[in-house]
């Protein structure tokens, strides 16, 4: 290849790393210090004065701390329970914990709402009874949530690092004289700790950047979070609120990065096992007895907590007005599905999402095997720019990058108050689950296996099209699922990003509930939940697929 060529594709990965996504971030930074007649910390002064700013980092803290608590209970629970005990219904109690995670937030939040409303049956027993009703839109509400949707992250952070445990390592401590719970805390627990560590600071990180289910149940009791509050500053009206907008982006950001940065700190010096082999061996072997109790407390409260809400939302949907019981079928009708599927309004909002996040995925595609494969084959510095940058922005908490999208990209004419900044946005979050799964897909296709390609007469696009295409299209399928079911759903970067005639699907149950349209909302939820588990559905469908034929 000539020195041209090169020269070109460094220069072309330095103008993406920089103008796309590091110079967002710095333009927003450089917001933050902008004060009249040049730089300063004035706006760090002045929104400190504010009492609202403490009380948001606080609750913030309260929220994520809470939440965290209850997502590493929960998933190191089932992830013990499901990767060492003889327990049966292990994909359904795998499936079961998952799902409040593949679903967006918002959806999980219109569902508990529905169990927990005025007329819902349990706080209707609570009130005849002279007892305290259950409300959701508290602290507590917001804590509960977060946990049950996090719960996810810690489980798939550890379940598959304590099958790798080696089994002869449980024998040597068995055969030493120490009892299975003394063998799981000195041997298990402690070579897992590691994936622990990183499950803990994942939810707390999820937690801290969420703002689907903070704005939706804090914001009517006056719950203030440092993501709803950049937003409340970000859409108000005031010659210093983007400039506090901006502050307090740098104050989230310095405490996301802070758990990143302790991330790397707890786990520099740990030992990772992804070599290993997973084990799906039983080592925790319950008598029959005990393993229907355990199968029947897991399975039970698995469908308390994450489909009773479901099943009471739909319930709730089919309800038209107040109705004083959510069981009266005189009252239940199709007229909110109706309005969903007659109203384009309603349905744009789901075309949007779904056009956007194609195109999104697609470019990313493009773009992430077009990087990786000049790395591999070229030069693996060259592509840092663009790798550093897209770790950036996906680390950055995403109303903070939101925010940084409005003040960059309003200087480029007819971006900002288009889909396009959408699009944009979307690529610059996502594009690093991408080039990941590319660098991975394409470690597959060995130079040799091209050279022979080209000896045997094929020129490049066969090349592409009989050899590397087909090796790396399973992974590169796998890479583009996860991020359509985090682009499609999203809410955090439409509320500030949507222009008025291109609301997406998240936007769009968002106003609803917030305009008071529960039953609306809740019914286009409904209709989202079944979507997504038809895509999830296809998805391992195709995987099972490929498995087969490989």
């Amino acid at each position: 290849m000539s020195k041209f060529y090169h020269f070109t594709h460094k220069i072309l990965f330095w103008i993406i790393g920089l103008f796309v996504f590091l110079f967002p971030l710095f333009t927003l930074f450089k917001m933050g210090f902008e004060v009249e007649g040049g730089f300063g910390i004035a706006n760090f002064t002045g929104i400190f004065e504010s009492p609202r700013t403490l009380q948001a980092i606080g609750n913030t803290f309260i929220i994520a701390f809470g939440a965290t608590a209850i997502s590493v209970a929960v998933g190191f629970l089932y992830a013990l329970i499901v990767a060492y005990t003889n327990i049966r219904f292990k994909r359904l109690v795998e499936l079961l914990v998952i799902l409040p995670y593949i679903i967006p937030g918002y959806v999980v939040t219109l569902s508990w709402t529905a169990l927990f409303a005025g007329n819902s049956p349990i706080n209707t027993f609570l009130r005849e009874n002279g007892l305290p009703v259950i409300n959701m839109y508290s602290l507590g509400g917001i804590i509960l949530v977060l946990g049950i949707s996090n719960a996810a992250l810690v489980y798939l952070n550890i379940v598959d690092i304590l099958r790798k445990v080696p089994q002869e390592q449980e024998w040597a401590s068995r055969i030493a004289g120490y009892r299975m719970k003394e063998t799981l805390r000195n041997i298990n627990f402690r070579t897992v700790l590691p994936a622990i560590v990183s499950g803990v600071i994942l939810a707390f990180l999820s937690s801290i950047d969420n703002f689907a289910i903070t704005a939706t149940l804090g914001s009517p009791a006056g719950i203030t979070v440092l993501s709803t509050y950049i937003y409340e500053k970000a859409i108000g009206f005031g010659p210093a609120s983007f400039n506090q907008a901006a502050v307090l982006s740098i104050i989230l950001s310095l405490i996301a990065f802070g758990g990143i940065a302790l991330q790397w700190w707890v786990l520099r010096k740990s030992v990772i096992m992804e070599a290993a082999r997973p084990d799906y061996e039983p080592r925790i072997l319950l008598a029959k007895g005990k393993r229907r109790l355990v199968e029947i407390l897991s399975v039970t409260t698995l469908l308390l907590v994450n489909i009773v809400p479901l099943l009471v939302m739909f319930l709730s949907s089919l309800q038209v007005g107040y109705s004083r019981s959510l069981f009266d079928i005189s009252t239940m009708k199709l007229d909110n599905y109706r309005f969903i599927l007659e109203t384009p309004n309603m349905y744009k909002g789901f075309l949007t999402s779904f056009g956007l996040t194609v195109v999104a995925i697609l470019i990313g595609i493009l773009v992430s095997v077009w990087v990786m494969y000049y790395k591999q084959r070229h030069d693996q510095r060259a592509t840092l720019p663009i790798e550093l940058g897209a770790a950036l922005t996906y680390s950055t908490p995403g109303i903070v990058l939101a925010l940084s999208m409005i003040f960059y990209w309003s200087k480029v004419p007819n971006v900002y108050g288009t889909v396009r900044i959408l699009l944009i946005a979307y690529v610059t979050r996502y594009i690093l689950l991408l080039l990941r799964g590319s660098n991975t897909a394409l470690l597959g296709v060995t130079i040799e296996l091209e050279e022979a390609a080209s000896v045997s007469g094929s020129k490049t696009f066969e090349k592409w099209r009989r050899i590397i295409i087909p090796i790396i299209k399973n992974q590169i399928f796998s890479s583009s699922f996860l991020v359509f079911t985090g682009a499609f759903t999203e809410l955090t970067l439409s509320s500030l990003l949507a222009a008025a005639d291109a609301k997406t699907v998240g936007l769009t149950i968002f106003n609803l509930q917030t305009g008071g349209d529960n039953n609306i909302a809740q019914a286009y939820s409904v209709l989202l939940t079944l979507f997504i588990l038809a895509i999830v559905l296809i998805r391992n469908h195709f995987e099972r697929r490929n498995r087969t034929n490989d």
